[in-house]
């Protein structure tokens, strides 16, 4: 079984995004930039909805949701 992403190896990405933002901003944002596949799948995980803040986004990252 594949353990959840760092939360930590994804701040410089979410540090680069404009909040509020989707899932699915969140995704493009990623697929645009040159991430690591760690940073892609962390993106993946998160559940769908709209996000106020990196720490929100790096909160799901950390459950592995």
């Amino acid at each position: 079984m594949t353990r959840p992403p760092d939360p930590d190896h994804v701040r410089p990405f979410l540090q680069d995004v404009e909040y509020p933002i989707s899932k699915s901003g969140l995704v493009a944002a990623a697929e645009r930039s040159d991430v690591d596949a760690e940073v892609v799948r962390a993106v993946l995980i998160v559940p769908d909805r709209t996000y106020e803040s990196q720490e929100e986004v790096r909160e799901q990252v950390a459950l592995g949701s």
